[in-house]
């Protein structure tokens, strides 16, 4: 919280300032003293890593809703209204509404998750320091809280470190220790986030030379955390759609694709000095892949809803159709989704029913490529399920007593080692959709009747994907039964289930 602390006094919203110092301060107090009494604490087994790795998102995120209480109390009605932009079509602070702590930690979840849903309606009137801040939490979610205590803390010895790195969703390991991983992790993701910056910023300057450099720096620096972290964050009204510029839409398409690609495969490039790496990976090609498949599927359900004219002439129409509103918003909002970083350019809840399940289906459920900051069942899983079906049918045209290898990618796996890798993935992805499946009975009890089943199943998908899109049903005025359910999921999702199921095991155990 220092770091907005910084941020807030260079913009001179001293209120804000004030907040983070009080939200560091107590953070600092309380983590001291649990520091204090758990020093001694015998190292942790593998369902004790679980269990502190479910508990530690929450209260990370308890902690991180201060600042947006505080500010919310403290500062006058004078200085919210001058975070408000002038010509704004609006008269009312969102910070105000972080009065309620609910909305507040609703908020803080969203962040680590990288999620992007929010309760920040109009995102300028919330002040610099805000919105930095919230870009910084997306960020710091994005490679993963435990991840960054494993590389600048004290390190559990044994198994106990290995069991806290795979309890936020990881496997891989770039280095022979879990701290040089952990260490590895964050060079790489800080290295791709300053690279980010650097071409947000000079890609601005090109296409919106007049938007000022002030607000080029600012945007740059915060869309390339919220862009790595795949979180979706922005610092204007309306997400990416704020700087009504398809251009600029287009600027921002790399800055999703690079957080869906897998850590270890830039770790790949740079250590064998081999960019080939990168069409290497099966993970990569397939992502490209569905980005292609994707992209057209959604633009030909758009294109219905849009109205592109179709006159009796294929070349004519696929032409009207590329330079139409539905490939604008189907190019960005399918890679937006497949990312889960969920920057949003288009009004989703008006979408045609077809578009809005494409999207869902399509994209959200299975995310980007495991080992990146992705939200979902990820591409790797959905891979090697493909396979394994693909091999157990191979295998009954075979012998008897023959025996068949699984190759998944560069790997090869015996019949035995195959099926723990199937069932693995399957174990998740069944979770995944039970989960996604009662979570949409409880939205459903308590929906509005203006939203469409269509709506319920792309929020409950968005919230748990931590994908962050929406279909308008995510806001202030929205229940509270709703607003808890999405809190639960997007921190089941970015999990990925298991340590909470662990948690919820433990407390029913002796």
């Amino acid at each position: 919280m220092l770091i907005p602390f910084v941020v807030s006094l260079l913009y001179g919203e001293w209120y804000s300032a004030v907040s983070f110092l009080i939200g560091s301060g107590v953070t600092a107090l309380v983590g001291g003293v649990t520091y204090k009494l758990c020093e001694d604490a015998p190292e942790p087994k593998r369902h004790h890593a679980m269990i502190v790795a479910a508990l530690g998102w929450l209260v990370t995120a308890a902690f991180g809703a201060v600042p947006f209480i505080v500010a919310a109390y403290i500062t006058p009605e004078g200085v919210l209204n001058s975070f408000i932009p002038a010509g704004a079509d609006y008269a009312r602070s969102s910070l105000l509404n972080f009065r309620d702590p609910l909305h507040a930690f609703f908020e803080s979840v969203s962040g680590y998750t990288t999620t992007g849903l929010t309760m920040s309606v109009h995102e300028p009137s919330i002040g610099h320091g805000f919105l930095w801040y919230r870009s910084q939490m997306q960020w710091i979610g994005g490679a993963g809280m435990i991840v960054l205590s494993l590389a600048i803390l004290r390190q559990p010895h044994g198994t106990a470190g290995i069991s806290l790195y795979r309890s936020e969703g990881r496997d891989e390991k770039l280095r022979p220790s879990i701290a040089g991983t952990a260490k590895a992790i964050w060079k790489i993701y800080l290295g791709v986030t300053a690279l980010l910056a650097v071409y947000l910023a000079a890609a601005t300057f090109l296409v919106q030379p007049g938007y000022g450099i002030e607000n080029t720096i600012f945007d740059a620096l915060n869309h390339a955390m919220t862009g790595q972290s795949t979180g979706g964050f922005s610092t204007l009204d309306n997400s990416i759609a704020g700087y009504g510029s398809y251009a600029m839409e287009l600027v921002h398409i790399p800055a999703m694709i690079t957080g869906a690609i897998a850590i270890p495969v830039y770790y790949g490039a740079i250590s064998e000095r081999d960019i080939r790496e990168f069409t290497r990976d099966p993970q990569v090609r397939l992502l490209f892949g569905m980005f292609v498949v994707g992209v057209i599927g959604l633009t030909a359900f758009l294109a219905r809803w849009v109205g592109v004219p179709y006159h009796g002439d294929p070349i004519g129409y696929v032409g009207r159709v590329a330079t139409s509103k539905a490939f604008r918003d189907g190019l960005f909002q399918f890679i937006s989704a497949q990312s889960t970083t969920g920057w949003q350019t288009s009004a989703i809840g008006d979408w045609v029913p077809g578009g809005v399940m494409f999207i869902v289906f399509g994209a959200m459920l299975l995310g980007g490529s495991a080992g990146a900051t992705v939200g979902g069942i990820k591409i790797l899983r959905g891979y090697i399920l493909a396979r394994g079906i693909g091999w157990e049918v191979s295998r009954s045209f075979l012998p008897e007593h023959a025996i068949e290898d699984l190759r998944i990618g560069d790997r090869i796996f015996t019949a035995e080692e195959a099926n723990d890798e199937i069932r693995a993935a399957a174990t998740l992805a069944v979770a995944y959709l039970v989960v996604l499946g009662l979570s949409l009975f409880v939205l459903l009890a308590v929906l509005p009747s203006e939203f469409t089943l269509a709506d319920a199943i792309f929020e409950v998908a968005t919230a748990q994907g931590t994908v962050g899109l929406s279909s308008g049903i995510t806001g202030p005025g929205m229940p509270a039964v709703a607003e808890i359910l999405f809190i639960v999921q997007m921190w089941m999702g970015r999990l990925e289930i298991i340590p909470i199921l662990v948690l919820i095991s433990s407390l029913f155990r002796r």
